[in-house]
């Protein structure tokens, strides 16, 4: 397995990288996954010398150093691991039968192609479409990088044997955008990660007490989640509706400058934190009254959040803001415990967010999770996932299916 995040990274891509190869271990495959040393959220890297049992990390980057500027920190991860992939490709092009790619970052997957014999099976990850996503409304000199950027995605996917994808949305906007085989493409929804919902433990018990509501966003901050958008929204629903707390946990420099921001200017009931521990995600959604899932509009087709299952699955309300005809806000809608705002407008946001707090006081999260077991079963399984790498003959989506999708993509 290629890619830069893995255990014990605190990325939503790490932890899901981590849990598949944990899975491949256990279905009696030998795994190696050349990575880099954990950098998130603070983009410093971290000697760690935790370790997944039976799993061998072939791991570099100490010695890279990111910049603050968002772009400059992607081209600085592309080139470096495109060079530690390349040199760990060679070495171990003859112990593979399969090489899995986890896309994003892209640039590496044009060495891994030349270097791995013909024989090795290539499957690819797609967990952002960054040539469409990453690029976009930023004028002439963003549009000629964009087109870059698509031209290296879109050989990286097509020197993959096979391309999984996320949602089928994605799907259908590789299959049009970057002229893909549709035979090539199979949709995995992530998959959940928590186990046990019933007890909620005590560790976040002070961050977020028993007696108030929490609206709570957790998770990278970037583009596509609109970060300064939300953290405004967030700013004047907390002036808004005082006897709720808000909270914003991540890390990073955008983190740090709205945390900043908020230092200078503080509201009593908004409250910066870092990212909870893996082993306390199960707490945070079920103290949780609503969970906020930001998606820009741009982004809506193009990605799926690997949280979502895990939100869903401890039964915690969810309120997000994303394009109403997305696959997200259909699979949302199914749940009856969802609010979908297709605008970042105040208004509509606070009037959402309302309804979101009402809905939350009417179930509870034993109610709510017993609703979407089924959802769960049918659609985030890390069984699909792990056969979709495992299986020479990964079945191509149902040409029906994907069609329906790509006829909404195109009517939106």
């Amino acid at each position: 397995m290629f890619s830069p995040f893995f255990y014990p990274e605190a990325i939503s891509t790490g932890k899901y990288n981590s849990v598949l190869a944990q899975a491949l271990l256990e279905a009696g495959a030998s795994v190696q996954v050349v990575c880099f040393y954990p950098s998130y959220p603070s983009w410093k890297p971290t000697i760690d010398s935790q370790e997944i049992p039976g799993i061998t990390a072939h791991r570099a980057g100490r010695w890279v150093r990111y910049p603050r500027h968002t772009l400059l920190r992607r081209a600085v991860l592309e080139i470096s691991f495109a060079w530690h992939a390349a040199i760990s490709a060679f070495r171990l092009r003859r112990e593979a039968d399969v090489v899995v790619i986890v896309f994003p970052p892209s640039l590496a997957s044009l060495f891994i192609q030349t270097i791995f014999p013909a024989s090795v099976r290539r499957i690819g990850i797609v967990h952002d479409l960054q040539g469409i996503l990453g690029l976009s409304d930023g004028g002439r000199f963003y549009g000629l990088l964009s087109r870059v950027v698509n031209a290296v995605e879109k050989r990286g996917f097509r020197s993959c044997d096979h391309l999984i994808l996320l949602s089928r949305d994605m799907a259908s906007v590789a299959k049009l955008e970057l002229q893909l085989d549709e035979a090539k493409l199979k949709v995995c929804y992530p998959f959940t990660t928590i186990r046990n919902c019933e007890h909620s433990g005590s560790s976040l018990a002070q961050l977020f007490p028993s007696s108030a509501r929490h609206v709570v966003y957790s998770g990278a901050l970037g583009k596509k989640q609109n970060s300064y958008g939300l953290a405004e929204l967030f700013r004047k629903a907390a002036v808004a509706i005082p006897d709720v707390h808000f909270h914003i946990l991540s890390g990073g420099p955008i983190f740090e400058i709205l945390k900043g921001k908020n230092s200078v200017q503080p509201i009593s009931n908004l409250h910066f934190h870092d990212l909870v521990k893996e082993s306390d995600l199960e707490e945070l959604y079920l103290r949780s009254t609503v969970q906020v899932i930001p998606v820009l509009d741009i982004a809506s087709n193009s990605c799926l959040p690997s949280k979502l299952p895990n939100i869903l699955a401890a039964g915690c309300p969810v309120l997000a803001i994303c394009n109403s005809d997305s696959e997200l806000a259909h699979l949302l809608q199914t749940t009856g415990f969802a609010e979908v705002v297709p605008s970042w407008e105040y208004p509509q946001f606070l009037e959402s967010l309302r309804k979101s707090l009402s809905l939350a006081d009417r179930s509870t999260h034993e109610e709510r999770r017993t609703r979407v077991k089924a959802l769960l079963s049918s659609h985030f399984s890390l069984d699909a996932l792990v056969s979709a790498v495992l299986d020479a003959r990964l079945p191509a989506i149902q040409a029906s299916s994907l069609e329906s999708v790509t006829d909404e993509y195109q009517s939106t």
